[in-house]
């Protein structure tokens, strides 16, 4: 496969005795070319692990590890679950589906923006099978933008344009590709008979550094790229320049393409005299902080030396910040060098999602909610919220707030808006029930934003209990604080309705402490309930009169509803 292809872990699935074979066959020769391939099978065998929950809760769970997935099973019953692992086309997992008996390899998800079609032809050419394209592009020759984009290390900085370029390639339309960038030199021979100025009149794909606003054309963004570099004490300036000039031949690229060069060592500044590219000497110490799931490298004496597991993918990887991906791995050169490249999207106009991901059960997250996660660079939010889309993330940086420490992790995600990250904050059920006094941190420095509803755990409370919001004030004590003024709004809820939903604080205010504070004003005697991790497979409910829970001790993911349901 290409090195823009990015697919370096594969996910390979099987659910019969004769699929494992085919599951084992695969796992077996993709390790032997370097991939990463695993192998979960329902009947297992020496290369495949015991499958043993549902296909579906795996999948959610586990699909998005992988750059990549391979489905032994009938095309029918990989569209039967394609719903709930199939969330928004330009950030889907590609899939590919082979029957039992390998006959064929189907490109069944992502055929564009992944390449399940070229996956599908390499995985034909290991099984021995026919590859199934039915795309209307790739499989008469075409090329897609999302095609083009790749091949050229590049983002679609308006994913809108898409359907209509792609329809007028699939159509048999001249739709130019044209070089408006310094990048990309050597890509250009791919596109000679297609580069034409002329493109007023119809659709075009443009790849440059800066977008237009014309609806026809997509326009292609260069992606920021970083060569990372290790070397012993034999290497010299030639070895060290000859390395280099193998990664450009075969990656297509130049030094006009590179953003970033680095190392743990001074490189020969002859090296990189004259060009645009920068170099970055970067300290071990920074290194030891980079995702070892981003590497795919393992070297005992370097573990041993450095105390990390390489030099040139976390350099390469560092060099670029978060939300960046290897390319092209780690690779030996002339036994004296070794070298790696990351990419990332060219960072612009930051953009931050305040997402709500519902109580606890992953299948109350809306479908907008998922496009969101899955579409950011980087995603934050409390461990909670991050562990009901736990499914969704593998794959991204993740800031972990806590709550005693709040303002330093809202400056951390303001700083990474300001450089251009698009972001993906996320909330226990509903942003707005809730969270208010912490989106406002953010929105004062952080003005493009956009907040999308979540079923907040008061709505699973009432479902639960019986209770409506037409009888029940809410009351939230989910802010930071003076809460004296909310404690008088619960005795007023409680004086004029009989009855209030309560949100306690997790660390002073508790529900415990909260029955005390009611059964002192005389609230003693009313009904609550109290509901511990609402929707979860581990929820629990306690149905007690509000001074019985006094000196009950409830986790910090609780809810109270007070009073007499209407619904019973």
């Amino acid at each position: 496969m290409h090195p823009a292809d990015n697919v370096r872990k594969v996910l390979i699935v099987s659910l019969s005795r004769s699929g494992a074979e085919v599951a084992a066959r695969l796992a077996s020769r993709m390790r032997s070319e370097g991939l990463d391939a695993r192998a979960f099978c329902r009947y297992g065998n020496e290369e495949c692990r015991k499958l043993d929950s549902s296909l579906k809760i795996f999948l959610m769970e586990n699909l998005r590890m992988y750059d990549a997935a391979v489905m032994v099973m009938s095309l029918p019953g990989f569209y039967r679950i394609a719903s709930e692992i199939m969330i928004e086309k330009n950030h889907d997992i590609p899939i590919v589906v082979v029957d039992d008996a390998s006959r064929f390899a189907v490109a069944a998800a992502s055929g564009h923006a992944g390449n399940s079609n070229g996956i599908a032809s390499y995985v034909a050419g290991i099984l021995g099978c026919t590859a199934v394209i039915t795309d209307g592009i790739e499989s008469t020759g075409g090329m897609s933008v999302e095609n083009i984009a790749r091949i050229t290390y590049s983002s679609i900085a308006n994913p809108e344009c898409i359907l209509t370029v792609n329809a007028a390639i699939a159509n048999g339309d001249n739709v130019p590709v044209i070089f408006r960038s310094e990048k990309r030199r050597k890509l250009r021979s791919i596109f000679e008979d297609r580069q034409s100025e002329a493109y007023e009149d119809g659709p075009a794909i443009v790849i440059t550094d800066r977008p237009g606003d014309a609806d026809n054309v997509c326009y292609l963004i260069p992606d920021d790229i970083s060569i990372g570099i290790g070397f012993n004490s034999r290497a010299d300036e030639s070895a060290m320049s000859s390395c280099i000039e193998n990664f450009f031949d075969e990656a297509g690229l130049s030094w006009e393409d590179v953003d970033y060069i680095s190392s743990i060592k001074d490189i020969p500044p002859d090296i990189i005299d004259g060009r645009k590219t920068r170099f970055i000497r970067i300290q071990l110490e920074d290194l030891k902080a980079i995702d070892q799931n981003e590497m795919t490298h393992n070297s005992p004496k370097a573990m041993e030396v450095f105390g990390i597991p390489g030099v040139a993918e976390p350099c390469a990887l560092y060099s670029l910040g978060p939300a960046s991906r290897l390319f092209y791995p780690f690779r030996p050169c002339q036994g004296k060098v070794t070298i790696a490249a990351a990419r990332r999207r060219k960072l612009s106009d930051g953009f931050i999602s305040f997402v709500g991901v519902g109580p606890s059960d992953p299948d109350l997250m809306t479908m907008k909610a998922r496009k969101a996660i899955v579409s950011a660079d980087i995603v934050a939010g409390y461990a909670t919220p991050l562990d009901i889309a736990r499914g969704l993330i593998w794959n991204k940086p993740k800031v972990v707030f806590h709550w005693k420490d709040q303002q330093r992790y809202v400056d951390q995600i303001v700083s990474l808006y300001r450089q251009g990250y698009r972001i993906a904050y996320l909330f226990t059920g509903d942003a707005c029930f809730t969270e208010s006094e912490l989106m406002k941190r953010f929105t004062g420095s952080c003005r493009k934003f956009e907040i999308i509803p979540g079923i907040s755990s008061v709505q699973a409370a009432c479902s639960i209990t019986g209770m409506t919001l037409e009888i029940a004030g809410i009351v939230s004590f989910h802010v930071t604080g003076d809460i004296e003024t909310r404690k008088k709004d619960l005795i007023e809820a409680l004086s004029d309705k009989g009855g209030a939903i309560v949100i306690p604080r997790p660390y002073d205010f508790m529900p415990r402490d909260i029955a005390a504070f009611l059964s002192d004003k005389g609230f003693g005697d009313l009904p609550a309930t109290v509901i511990e991790k609402a929707t979860s497979s581990e929820e629990r409910r306690f149905a007690a009169r509000i001074r019985e829970l006094k000196d009950m001790e409830f986790s910090d993911l609780s809810i109270m509803v007070i009073g007499e349901p209407v619904i019973r």
